[in-house]
């Protein structure tokens, strides 16, 4: 092969490596995903909802639910994809108030979780984050 072929095609190669490996912000991006917490008809004060990939996506994420909302922006988004949802709120009474692993202090009933266990510890609700529409995911607890 001459010279002048092997030139040419090195071009060529280079800009089907970068088409096939998402080049020019066509690759895999990350969205931003948000929505609403309700619990018992209310919106949820403080908690935490984590999503975990179910297909194998690169992206795990969560964030903190203020007032009943919760956002993950962009640059912290999730691939596109099936999620495990996973929430929890305690009832905003601790143990020892000192942040220490340790028994809380006598007389002192530690929080205890207010959502149910299907929402957190046996969670089974999923929800895919897309392309084409907004990622907005509402739960009625």
């Amino acid at each position: 092969m001459s010279q002048l072929a092997v030139t040419l095609r090195l071009p060529l190669v280079g800009f089907a490596i970068c088409i096939f490996s998402g080049c020019g912000g066509k690759g895999l991006q990350r969205y931003e995903v948000s929505g609403q917490v309700t619990f018992k008809n209310q919106p949820l004060a403080e908690g935490i909802i984590e999503f975990e990939p179910v297909d194998g996506q690169g992206t795990k994420s969560g964030a903190l639910i203020t007032k009943g909302e919760y956002r993950i922006p962009k640059n912290k988004g999730l691939f596109p994809g099936r999620y495990k949802i996973t929430i929890v709120a305690g009832d905003g009474v601790s143990g020892s108030g000192n942040a220490e692993p340790a028994a809380p202090t006598p007389g002192v009933t530690p929080g205890k979780e207010r959502i149910p266990p299907e929402y957190n510890v046996r969670s089974k609700v999923i929800r895919e984050i897309t392309r084409d529409r907004p990622n907005k995911f509402d739960f009625d607890i």
